[in-house]
């Protein structure tokens, strides 16, 4: 093997730990989906399958309220790992599911292009690639956009034989029940089938079977045809304001400084400085053109599709600048320099915008060792609801309490009616009287709630209930709170746990 494949190797063995490192994280399971989707896995395979998949049957507040579960197979995928090796093995499959779908980004990139320019835009679009670093389902989506965009462009430059086409449909049964992305998979094989119509009229037939496979394979799930349009609905008007789900713009607005912003931006105007360079070459890619438009538009109406961005941006980019002179190089000794400089000035530029944002982590595998306290504290004192909670701790609390007890709300907007959010949650939390009326239909008994909710409804309910004398604070951790209120049954606990007032700093909004 020549030298500058053993530097290849190199560096592309550095680039997928890195990524692998930048992704481990301690779980969080105050805010994390996770508990929940491991909690549908245990439920679906104990074979209680029709409530996972239909109704909200963990919460006391709409149990019967019919939703599409739509990531119900991440959920026993998530179970079955869990169950043999525990959550350091879901960080580590984790782990493994995002490096493995880098390697099919980069490889795809890299052929289409070469090593040089794929190299470095991976590292351009490195802080974006790991800016997603929860275990949720929306991985195995990267996985499978990258596996289909590695088949047929494989298959297209005759890389790979055509039989490969056919592992789509297959694909195709298994991502529906992973994630409602799932319609990567029609919009990726409808964008080769359009460019193949004007250039490969014979590729073009032997697509559209593929396609048309792709369309019945996706009938292939609980809901049927409601599974199959459900990306439609998905991110309707929830009446509850997901951050993940906000603009770049709101972001900007709300938060001011926000590190990934700033890289999305960077990546953005980079990808968009290539475009101008692959128009003067005369040179443009219809599949790539429509790829960077709907991806950069995905970028900005929401920054959950940060990662999503930078895995397609990474390879349009080494595309579009592929045939630039100044990147042509002959000598394996400019080519080291290059690589190696290029790559090491991307990192140095990127974590020096903001080291806070990479170094202020909870690196590692497995759950954070702080996260059983409150729930044992619970658990150890026999505490009963019905509880409170707000919308971050739910999945937490599913996990953990179900079915002994059941959630007031949990982190699936879409479980929920619209006007439970609007006339209901956020209203109790900013208004005393409509908090009382509520607790006296429910009858809550507990409060446990997620300490670093950045609602301003949920600070201004924190400082009420340290105020309220109904109600005694018993437990209090960096992550979460727990309430109980006074009456007969919760006595002994308040008398031996009760914190004093005092303890509590109330900060004044300026």
């Amino acid at each position: 093997m020549k030298h500058p494949n053993k530097l290849h190797l190199f560096l592309t063995v550095f680039l997928l730990i890195l990524v692998g490192f930048l992704v481990s994280e301690k779980i969080n399971l105050f805010t994390a989906d996770l508990g929940r989707h491991i909690k549908n896995g245990e439920m679906i395979l104990s074979g209680n399958f029709s409530s996972v998949l239909s109704t909200n049957f963990y919460s006391y507040t709409y149990p019967d309220f019919p939703f599409v579960n739509h990531h119900w197979g991440s959920g026993v995928v998530f179970c079955l790992v869990h169950r043999f090796l525990s959550f350091i093995g879901l960080s580590i499959f984790f782990v493994l599911v995002i490096v493995s779908t880098l390697w099919l980004f980069f490889d795809t990139a890299k052929k289409n292009s070469n090593f040089t320019v794929t190299f470095f835009s991976s590292i351009l679009f490195l802080p974006l690639i790991v800016y997603r670093r929860e275990i949720r389902p929306e991985i195995f989506s990267y996985f499978f956009c990258a596996l289909f965009w590695w088949i047929l462009s494989g298959v297209k430059n005759k890389r790979i034989a055509e039989k490969w086409l056919f592992i789509l449909p297959a694909a195709q049964i298994i991502w529906i029940n992973l994630h409602v992305y799932f319609f990567w998979g029609f919009i990726l094989t409808g964008l080769f089938l359009m460019e193949s119509y004007f250039e490969n009229k014979i590729f073009f037939k032997k697509l559209l079977v593929i396609f048309g496979f792709l369309f019945l394979t996706c009938l292939v799930n609980p809901a049927g045809y409601k599974g199959l349009f459900y990306p439609l609905n998905i991110f309707k008007d929830y009446g509850y304001r997901v951050l993940e789900n906000q603009t770049v713009l709101f972001i900007d607005r709300v938060f001011g400084k926000y590190p990934p912003n700033l890289y999305f931006k960077i990546a953005f105007t980079a990808l968009l400085v290539s475009w101008v360079l692959a128009l003067k070459k005369k040179n443009v890619s219809i599949i790539n053109f429509c790829l960077f438009l709907l991806v950069s538009y995905l970028g900005w109406s929401a920054i959950r599709n940060f990662t999503v961005f930078a895995f397609f941006g990474l390879g349009i980019m080494a595309e579009n600048i592929n045939n630039i002179d100044f990147l042509k190089f002959r000598q394996k000794e400019k080519e080291i320099f290059v690589n190696i400089s290029l790559g090491v000035f991307a990192l140095f530029i990127l974590f020096i915008l903001d080291s806070h944002y990479w170094l202020a982590r909870n690196l590692g595998w497995g759950v954070d060792k702080n996260t059983q306290t409150a729930i044992n504290f619970f658990r150890q004192n026999n505490l009963e609801g019905p509880i409170f909670n707000n919308y971050d701790i739910g999945g937490y609390l599913i996990y953990y309490l179900f079915p002994n007890e059941k959630v007031f709300v949990d982190n699936r907007p879409e479980a929920y009616p619209t006007e439970f959010f609007t006339d209901t949650y956020v209203p109790m939390q900013e208004n005393q009287t409509i908090w009382e009326e509520v607790d006296q239909k429910y009858g809550f008994n507990a409060v446990f709630f997620y300490r670093n909710d950045l609602t301003p409804w949920g600070h201004q309910f924190l400082v009420a209930m340290i105020q309220n004398s109904q109600w005694a604070p018993v437990f209090v951790d960096q992550n979460s709170i727990i309430f109980l209120k006074r009456n007969e049954l919760n006595q002994p606990i308040i008398k031996k746990f009760e914190l004093p007032k005092e303890m509590f700093q109330i900060k004044k909004a300026d």
